[in-house]
């Protein structure tokens, strides 16, 4: 089941608020640098860092290498950066602003070939910044993770697959504003070598930077998940809507996790949010019902239906036909849309609530054998007449009686046209019935005789006065829109996603439905 609670947005933490001997290196990560999503939209804008106002030339896009030099104790190799003289951060060179700064240094660093993030930071009395370190993201203490393999308890800590590694890079830059009256820094320090290789041009296709996810991408998966496409398939449209997977940076985890992400930031949520979508939509649409019902804060049912649903139902609500989907959420919530049929012979839904959004009863109403809608029916559709599919019914001979019965008599091809004539009396069906089932003895079997106590809810002869009783006899138009619907959602589904996909599906079948309208207008005209 799904709660329905109040909430907010979730609190987020702000890095700024560490002083400058408080802060551990190890804890923060790439995304503390790279605060906007759209700064990164796939592996073609890679270099595309520099600010407005700057003239980008061919030698941008050339692969920069680097000199591996000795440390000064001898005992290490570090890597020195050969970048452009114009890209390259000059001690007590002054900038407008801190973010001014930090754009320079972010350039510097993609030129380069490795990648930064926000690191300590000091304050004024007044709160506002007074230095800030921009560091190289494979800077902190290495940390000591080792497990004993033979351990057979297995009670060390794992260690986290990943092929990312921090290796104590001492390579920063650090601003100073250069006082509390005015926005404008200044370098006061800067470390160019690194202790690790840095990434040549090709490698960086593949860096945490480049797989940064877009809006568009974010977007992208979104969209895709309201068809029931999941974030690897949608990674594999993409791939071929952008002509490879060369051309799009984020790989198919990243559209994983970001999936994933979206439903842990939803958790509890779900139920809530579903019911404020939807009073939302009672609110600004026209003649919208929305109805629901929680059972100590636990959302228990939903009923809904819309202007369009309350039209088709007013022209085809005479004959209706409903059955359960239980595959359409996480929770086992059962889904029930109530099936007619328009001037097309096409199935279309009139929406998930009745009384309250249709007010009149239905003619007939059609359903399966299930005891609980049998009483349901009775109860909420006194005035309508019921009947039960033939086809769940016929499907359940072959169970009631043996195989070889059936194989050696022709007792199924007298009952099928027995039970389907049309055009017989009430009177005649009966006689014939006790006929049949003396001959067959078969008098005395259970299920024989309470199909002929709820003869009058399946047999035809029994709705010959009623007007359209042929234009259904089985739920199996119900059953083909239920497999419709399914095909837009999954049992493992959101309350919020699956109203996603139920939207989507609706789309679709009103579409089929004005297509064929416009076509019919059209055949009218010659």
């Amino acid at each position: 089941m799904s709660y329905c609670f109040d909430y907010s947005s979730d609190d987020t933490e702000d890095d700024d608020q560490y002083d400058e001997e408080d802060v551990n290196c190890n804890e923060y990560d790439d995304d503390d640098f790279y605060k906007s999503d759209d700064q990164f939209d796939g592996r073609n804008q890679i270099s595309d860092y520099a600010g407005e106002g700057t003239n980008r030339t061919d030698s941008e896009e050339e692969s920069f290498n680097s000199n591996v030099v000795d440390s000064p104790g001898g005992k290490t190799k570090l890597w020195k950066p050969i970048v452009p003289k114009d890209f390259m951060p000059d001690v007590d060179a002054i900038y407008q602003s801190l973010e001014e700064a930090a754009e320079m240094y972010k350039l510097y660093a993609d030129k380069a070939g490795f990648g930064v993030r926000l690191n300590t930071v000091t304050r004024f009395g007044d709160k506002t910044i007074k230095k800030r370190y921009v560091v190289c993201n494979k800077m902190g203490k290495i940390p000591n993770r080792s497990t004993d393999t033979l351990d057979p308890e297995g009670s060390g800590r794992n260690k986290r697959n990943s092929n990312f590694k921090i290796t104590d890079c001492k390579a920063l830059i650090k601003f100073e504003r250069l006082h509390m009256q005015t926005n404008a820094c200044k370098i006061y320090e800067f470390e160019e070598n690194h202790n690790h290789p840095l990434e040549t041009k090709e490698e960086r296709w593949y860096s945490k930077r480049a797989r940064r996810l877009s809006y568009k991408d974010k977007e992208f998966i979104v969209r895709s998940s309201t068809s029931n496409i999941g974030a690897t398939k949608a990674h594999k449209l993409q791939a071929s809507l952008q002509g490879g997977y060369e051309n799009i940076g984020p790989e198919s985890i990243d559209y994983k996790n970001f999936r994933r992400k979206v439903g842990n930031i939803i958790g509890d949520k779900d139920a809530q949010l579903v019911v404020d979508k939807m009073n939302m939509r009672k609110d600004e649409f026209h003649n919208y019902t929305f109805e629901y019902k929680c059972v100590d804060s636990v959302l228990n049912a939903m009923f809904w239906a819309d202007e369009t649903d309350k039209l088709y139902y007013k022209e085809f609500g005479d004959v209706i036909s409903f059955d359960a989907t239980f595959r359409t959420n996480k929770y086992g919530m059962i889904f029930v849309p109530f099936t007619a049929i328009d001037n097309h012979k096409r199935s279309i839904n009139i929406g998930a609530d009745f009384l309250k959004a249709h007010v009149k009863h239905p003619q007939l109403v059609l359903t399966d054998q299930d005891p609980a809608i049998l009483q349901a029916v009775e109860a909420i559709f006194p005035n309508s007449n019921h009947r039960l599919c033939m086809w769940h019914i016929m499907k359940k001979l072959q169970a009631k009686v043996s195989a070889d019965f059936l194989k050696n008599t022709d007792f199924r091809k007298r009952f099928t046209k027995l039970v389907l004539n049309v055009y017989i009396e009430p009177e005649v069906f009966e006689s014939r019935w006790k006929l049949l089932m003396r001959k067959f003895k078969l008098l005395d079997k259970r299920w024989f005789k309470d199909m002929y106590r709820d003869r009058k809810l399946w047999i035809p002869a029994y709705f010959k006065d009623m007007s359209l009783h042929g234009l259904m006899k089985t739920t199996s138009r119900s059953e083909s829109v239920n497999s419709f619907f399914n095909k837009y959602s999954n049992c493992g589904n959101l309350l919020i996603y699956f109203m996603m996909n139920y939207d989507t599906a609706i789309g679709k079948q009103r579409n089929a439905q004005q297509k064929l309208e416009h076509d019919t207008k059209m055949q009218s005209m010659k």
